[in-house]
């Protein structure tokens, strides 16, 4: 793949002169935001009642529908997924954490639950938890792009800009133009909060075959 077209765009000041990342936060995405193939439980029914308790921010009735739910096909992973969705606007972190678990028991390859799942971690107070989830979300999913966002906004807070700095030498020693494409989803967006900053940034990360991602979050996540 080639990024050394977007060198110069991505190009920022060095780390050290940049503020602590701020203005940018994570997102985290319901039924509104599932492909249709991925809200056609057996009973249509359920995500329609679902989607309009969402669509009211009515989060304990979202919770109620998503428990019955459950009760009538425990089997289907949307039953969990709503009721993560239901717990962590609710506040009840571990309670999200359970279900998007569940969820992803039931259905592996759910990167919009993993994603969910990640930002429960990072609301928890587990940074490095919440970056593995994120991975998880990418390689299940390379295109989808608010999992790259969420996992550079997050990168900072894990590893601070020291453990920051470190990676991006480790990355240039393995490509000098990712180092950039990283630094500025992980210090400029984060920092900015400006949506064409990440847009480009995860435009060539989305990108990313398999080997490529490896070599990426082997850079990325040496320390660990």
């Amino acid at each position: 793949m080639r990024i050394a077209a977007l060198f110069a765009l991505l190009a920022g000041a060095s780390l050290g002169g940049s503020p602590a990342p701020a203005a940018a936060g994570v997102q985290t995405f319901g039924l509104e935001d599932r492909p249709a193939a991925q809200t056609t439980p057996a009973d249509p029914r359920w995500v329609a009642q679902a989607r309009a308790l969402e669509r009211r921010s009515d989060w304990p009735g979202l919770l109620a529908l998503g428990q019955a739910w459950a009760r009538s096909d425990p089997a289907d992973p949307l039953a969990w997924f709503v009721q993560g969705r239901a717990y962590a606007a609710l506040g009840r972190l571990a309670e999200a954490i359970g279900a998007y678990e569940r969820n992803l028991r039931l259905a592996p390859d759910d990167a919009r639950a993993r994603n969910n799942l990640g930002n429960a971690w990072r609301d928890s107070g587990r940074p490095r938890e919440a970056l593995r989830t994120y991975r998880a979300a990418v390689d299940a999913d390379p295109d989808y792009v608010q999992a790259w966002r969420n996992l550079g906004l997050t990168y900072y807070l894990a590893y601070g800009r020291a453990g920051v700095a470190r990676a991006l030498e480790r990355l240039r020693t393995v490509d000098p133009a990712l180092a950039d494409v990283w630094r500025a989803l992980a210090v400029d967006y984060a920092a900015s909060g400006d949506p064409r900053v990440a847009e480009r940034a995860v435009d060539v990360l989305r990108g990313l075959d398999a080997a490529q991602r490896k070599r990426l979050f082997d850079a990325l996540f040496a320390e660990d």
